[in-house]
């Protein structure tokens, strides 16, 4: 047996030891701090950042890649460029002629009469803008058309109804307001007993 108040490194090998009590230890969080002594948690500062902090060593910076945002802006720049070219330097629509043609006999009683004009264009993409003036006094407004890329033609419709009985000399005129001015008519009679 070992006498009481032995320490435990005094046991003999090979035989039992009796409980010693051990001494009462706070645990750390609760123990009370000494001067100067700091109190962490978690795992720590790792090695390296903490060897940057002494100086001991140089930080890893991160490798720059200023070359390619530099390639990537230029061919952007140039990309907007070449689209800003493109439409300014493209060719617009033109209209070099306009013919207006209908049935010279007129409509039918209480009929609507067709009046077609015929514009050739250049056959570039673009809008026609236009009116119809009939001789009756009435005008249609400012009317759109648009021109696909190569069509050299664009076909712009007028129908006028006509009701009532008597005799009338009728005559559409188209304008043409852009691209460029344009004028042409068609006249026809409109006879109803």
């Amino acid at each position: 047996p070992v006498p009481a108040g032995a320490p435990a490194a005094a046991v003999p090998v090979g035989h039992a030891a009796a409980a010693v009590p051990l001494p009462a230890v706070a645990p750390e969080d609760e123990r009370p701090l000494a001067e100067g002594e700091l109190r962490r948690f978690g795992p720590g500062v790792p090695a390296a950042a903490a060897a940057v902090w002494h100086g001991e060593t140089e930080p890893d910076r991160p490798v720059r890649r200023k070359g390619r945002r530099r390639l990537l802006a230029v061919l952007l720049l140039l990309a907007l460029l070449a689209l800003l070219a493109w439409r300014w330097y493209s060719p617009s629509l033109a209209v070099t002629s306009v013919a207006v043609a209908t049935d010279p006999a007129g409509p039918p009683c209480g009929g609507a009469a067709v009046v077609t004009a015929t514009a050739q264009t250049n056959g570039h993409a673009g809008k026609v803008r236009y009116r119809w003036v009939r001789s009756d006094g009435g005008t249609s407004g400012e009317l759109v058309q648009s021109v696909p890329e190569g069509t050299r033609q664009a076909d712009l419709v007028l129908r006028w109804t006509f009701d009532g009985h008597g005799t009338m000399q009728a005559t559409a005129t188209v304008e043409i307001l852009s691209p460029g001015q344009h004028t042409a008519a068609a006249s026809f009679t409109y006879s109803c007993p």
